[in-house]
């Protein structure tokens, strides 16, 4: 036999005899397997913690264990669970309620009241055991975490009364501290505990979470400072794949965000930001005009904009109806001012333009530069006829001639179109007698004259005659097919050369710049074909989403840039955004047309899907980037959860639903629900929806409680920890709150 020192898990070591070294072992491992406790993690205690799934089973929670108070009793329980979860301040406050209460406590350490069952408001001999605080996040927790009693409007208004500011940091700490002593007050009150002043500067620094969410405030710390600056930006500054990841998620187009976006981004998680409400942040305050934003709206929690709604619709009381319409009245602002301030991007140092007017611009621009080019080509042929003489080579002005009534036959006789018909054999007798070029243009002249007025078919037959004639006596030039003066056909040639430029550019069968600047009438009566108030529709179509789908849109944009003086083109450029921004266009609220940022969104995505080549030859790559910016912020300002089914109002009513749960049946729960809930309602609806609109477009940052600190640490976002409550709000570490 041999002696084996063997050592456990916990440093501990023995001697164990045996044969052999396997054998010592195993008899080592048999013997300490009942002497060791495996340990729980942190995320499973936690979660225990979280859940209550160590609480004894047949004790129910005080909330649904139908103890039938009297009114007063109900109301006095009501405000002690809404103000403390300290055991001590517990077992005191209930009682002074109810002094026949008897206390014990379970397996892992809760406090547990034995309290006397009421019928009617009198006793029932009987008695019952509850939990005061529910194991797991429920609804008494859910009180307490909310900060359900504090007056947050009415402490306001003292605080300016009395000359201490209430905005800003310096603000929130003045409220956050008045706040913590009314609550510290009530608890001290309600339990007959003295008044903890300690717990006053936990209020001002925030004082924010209960122990049961220390832990998963942590994990949130560590996960932001892991996500540092130096982990979002690449050497390139551009989105590492993880920070893109997130940018993704919070509707950010990694390609697409600007250097001021990612900077801001890289600051914000510095400062311990959450990264994916950093980058909601920074699109918006990267905006021409930031745009304030709720709790709900920068963290995406559909919880927290449920909540956000309730509130709007009057739920949690006036003042908070009123708090979140005046928020969102100036978030509709800061989405028109962004409209605005984008659309004057386009056009920098030129005044703003309404709708229409940039087609209007853009056909006189065009009208102007086709008159020039017309005064041009007028001039080079009066240069031409005052030359020497030039004459088309014999066999080419018999084929000449012969080309030009194949022309006209083809479509064409005598009977339909008689006078170009004679026309034709005037063009004959030029060539026989030498075809001059000169007599050949004025020739010219008077088929062009066919076709003044309406159009009829001698119009019709002497469009194709001078489409052949003109190409003909281009070529023939080109060709050295005319012979004389030397001079004068290089004139001709000349002013025929520069006068088939001006036909392709300006009568280009479905050109833009055509369709512009057409005309049709005679004399007094002559006019544009397209009217300036219809040039824009002309361009874009009536409608923005006309925009996506207009065959050779690209084509003709490029083509008028090519052809617009620089102010001009980006009045058209502005008529373009400013269609696009009428997509924006969302329902009526209270006789005001709000800004919708999904259909914006929408329209603008689907305009880069389906026609992509129009976009580019609108906007640069910075206007773009931005555009898009812009949809994104406005879309995730405007696309929040609203509880169509009002079922979320209803369980707003927590205070009044515990209370009731406590009461007596019938006028003693009348009496909570419609005096005791109205009185703690409207303050906590204030406070809810300060919180909810005081991020505006910058998150509130998660930073980490000191050890052995009163500092607490600020969750900016609403998690469902439970079944029956949805969580956010103010919660506090160290305290007794």
């Amino acid at each position: 036999m041999a002696e084996f020192k063997l050592t456990d898990e916990n440093g501990v070591s023995y001697k164990v005899t045996a044969e052999t070294q396997e054998q010592a072992l195993a008899a080592f491992k048999k013997m300490t397997s009942g002497m060791t406790e495996k340990k729980e993690s942190v995320l499973s205690r936690f979660w225990t913690s979280v859940t209550g799934s160590d609480a004894d089973p047949s004790v129910a929670d005080i909330s649904s264990a139908n103890l039938g108070l009297p009114p007063a009793k109900a109301a006095e329980m009501t405000a002690l669970l809404a103000t403390t979860r300290s055991p001590d301040r517990l077992r005191s406050g209930i009682a002074r309620i109810e002094p026949e209460a008897e206390f014990s406590e379970d397996e892992a350490g809760r406090l547990i009241a034995v309290l006397p069952l009421y019928r009617d408001g009198e006793k029932t001999g009987q008695f019952t055991r509850v939990y005061p605080n529910e194991p797991g996040l429920g609804l008494t927790e859910g009180l307490q975490v909310s900060g359900a009693i504090a007056a947050a409007t009415p402490i306001g208004r003292g605080l300016k009364a009395l000359g201490v500011t209430t905005t800003g940091v310096k603000g929130a700490a003045a409220v956050g501290a008045t706040e913590a002593g009314l609550v510290e007050a009530a608890s001290s009150q309600l339990s007959d505990v003295p008044f903890q002043v300690t717990d006053v500067p936990l209020g001002a620094a925030g004082g924010v979470a209960g122990e049961k969410l220390f832990n998963l405030v942590g994990s949130l710390v560590n996960i932001a400072r892991r996500s540092g600056p130096e982990s979002v930006l690449g050497p390139d500054g551009r989105l590492l794949p993880g920070p893109a990841k997130i940018a993704q998620d919070a509707g950010l187009n990694p390609d697409e965000v600007s250097a001021n976006v990612a900077a801001e981004i890289q600051k914000q998680v510095r400062r311990g930001v959450e990264p994916e409400a950093a980058g909601v942040s920074a699109m918006s305050t990267g905006l021409p005009v930031e745009v304030p934003m709720t709790a709900g709206q920068v963290t995406g929690s559909k919880g927290q904009q449920l909540a956000e709604d309730a509130m709007a619709s009057g739920v949690m009381g006036r003042s908070a109806e009123q708090q979140m319409k005046t928020f969102q009245q100036g978030q509709q602002e800061a989405l028109r001012e962004n409209i605005g301030a984008l659309t004057e991007r386009l056009a920098p140092d030129a005044a703003p333009i309404s709708k229409g007017e940039g087609g209007r611009l853009a056909q006189e621009a065009l009208v102007a530069a086709r008159e020039g080019d017309r005064a041009r080509a007028s001039d080079l042929y009066k240069q031409a006829r005052a030359s020497g003489a030039a004459v088309l080579k014999p066999d080419e002005a018999l084929d000449f001639a012969e080309a030009a009534r194949v022309s006209y036959r083809e479509g064409f006789t005598p009977a339909t179109a008689p006078k170009m018909d004679a026309l034709l054999t005037d063009l004959d007798d030029i060539m026989l007698n030498g075809g001059d070029i000169k007599s050949l243009q004025s020739w010219r002249t008077r088929v062009s004259n066919l076709r003044k007025g309406e159009p009829d078919t001698e119009g019709a037959a002497a469009t194709d005659v001078l489409r052949m004639f003109d190409q003909r006596l281009s070529d023939a030039i080109d060709n050295q097919l005319v012979i004389g003066d030397q001079a004068a056909i290089d004139v001709w040639q000349q002013a025929v050369k520069n006068w088939g430029q001006y036909k392709s550019k300006w009568d280009s069968k479905g050109g833009m710049l055509g369709i512009l600047t057409d005309e049709v009438g005679t004399g007094t009566a002559r006019r544009l074909k397209v009217a300036p108030e219809s040039a824009a529709n002309a361009i874009f179509t009536s409608t923005a989403s006309g925009l996506a789908k207009k065959t050779n849109l690209a084509r003709d944009l490029l083509n008028l840039k090519k052809n617009l003086p620089t102010p001009e083109w980006n009045a058209l450029r502005q008529e373009a955004f400013i269609r696009l921004s009428k997509e924006a266009e969302g329902v009526f609220r209270e006789g005001e047309q709000v800004v919708s940022g999904v259909k914006f969104k929408k329209a603008w995505e689907n305009l880069k899907t389906e026609n992509l080549g129009v976009v580019n030859n609108l906007f640069s790559k910075e206007e773009r980037d931005l555009i898009t910016q812009f949809s994104n912020v406005a879309a995730r300002a405007t696309n929040t959860a609203v509880n169509a089914s009002n079922s979320s109002n209803q369980a707003m009513g927590l205070i009044q639903k515990l209370a009731a749960m406590l009461a007596a049946s019938g006028p003693g729960k009348a009496i909570i629900n419609n005096v005791v809930g109205q009185i703690i309602r409207e303050p906590y609806g204030a406070m809810r929806a300060a919180q909810s609109t005081a991020q505006r477009a910058a998150p509130r940052q998660i930073t980490a409680p000191a050890v052995g600190a009163g500092t607490g640490a600020v969750l900016s976002q609403e998690e469902e920890l439970g079944p029956r409550i949805p969580f956010t709000g103010r919660m506090t570490v160290g305290g007794q709150q």
